[in-house]
């Protein structure tokens, strides 16, 4: 196994390669930013996990982003969970990534037993790639069929790269009541090199059904154990074929909601608009992904 750099063993997420084999992966690990973000918004504990979950694939996919720019991910539909949504912004130079998200749902909410249930009928997965000036803008959109977040990330892949992909993910409280997210996934990717090119179909095909079967053995308790380190949980997976580990990315709770901006917002209104939403000559704006007040006065608006 060749490893760069020893990566931290919480909010970090990091890429690999089986060793022979056309596949590839990356296995994600959130402690503290996910549980910051978590506990910002004190959701119902089912709705925390399905956020941490989202987190984590958010993280895990957002990484994938050669350049830097934003990642969204995002659940909606008309059942009584309406919107869950979630972003990366990757800064390249740093091999930084910072997260955030928010959901919003009905009051009386109950865990539901699948996405289709809670999202609704006409739930939707969609996921919006936006780099800037180095690619085109990018949406992917999969109907919420499945039971769970790795039933609809699956099909994501299926339907908008024909990558065969297998995901896994998980969010749970530990024993001090922290939240801890983790997410791995590994793609059958097509082969570019001579040596590539001339492996055998039929070894290749075992190779993957192997590999994804190894993967379906991991225990969530095993991604979420932050004393196993990611390099050795994967070679306890993939120990027989090896594995080879490229530079990892820092990721953390980061939000970009920016008072100028809001500022500027504000100042399109019309006065009656302004008066409407002031409190005592003050407007308060919360910002729905990391809950801070924007406060503005009425009288310095105006001016």
């Amino acid at each position: 196994m060749a490893e760069k750099s020893l990566p931290l063993l919480e909010d970090t997420c990091l890429p690999f390669q089986i060793e022979g084999q056309d596949i590839k992966g990356r296995i994600v690990r959130l402690g503290p930013a996910v549980h910051e973000i978590l506990t910002k918004h004190n959701y119902p504990d089912h709705v925390s996990k399905l956020m941490g979950e989202t987190l984590a694939f958010t993280a895990l996919i957002g990484s994938l982003m050669k350049y830097d720019g934003i990642l969204t991910t995002q659940m909606k539909g008309d059942g009584s969970f309406r919107v869950l949504v979630s972003d990366f912004h990757k800064n390249s130079e740093s091999l930084k990534g910072d997260i955030r998200g928010y959901a919003s749902f009905d009051e009386d909410i109950v865990a539901g037993d699948s996405l289709e249930e809670i999202f609704g009928e006409k739930g939707y997965l969609a996921i919006t790639i936006d780099q800037g000036k180095f690619m085109e803008r990018y949406q992917g959109i999969v109907k919420l069929e499945g039971e769970k977040l790795t039933d609809a990330a699956e099909e994501y892949f299926r339907s908008s790269e024909q990558l065969p992909t297998k995901v896994m993910l998980s969010c749970e409280k530990d024993d001090d009541g922290k939240w801890q997210a983790g997410a791995v996934m590994i793609q059958h990717y097509a082969r570019n090199t001579e040596d590539e090119i001339l492996r055998d179909e039929s070894e290749t095909k075992d190779h993957w059904n192997t590999s994804s079967i190894l993967l379906g053995s991991l225990k969530a308790s095993e991604l979420l154990d932050n004393s196993l380190s990611l390099q050795n949980l994967l070679m306890r997976l993939y120990h027989e074929s090896g594995i080879r580990i490229f530079d990892h990315t820092n990721i953390a709770a980061g939000c970009r909601c920016n008072e100028d901006k809001i500022r500027t917002a504000l100042t399109s209104l019309d006065l009656q608009e302004l008066k409407d939403v002031a409190d005592d000559g003050t407007i308060t704006v919360t910002c729905d992904f990391c809950t801070t007040d924007h406060k503005f006065e009425l009288s310095k608006l105006l001016h």
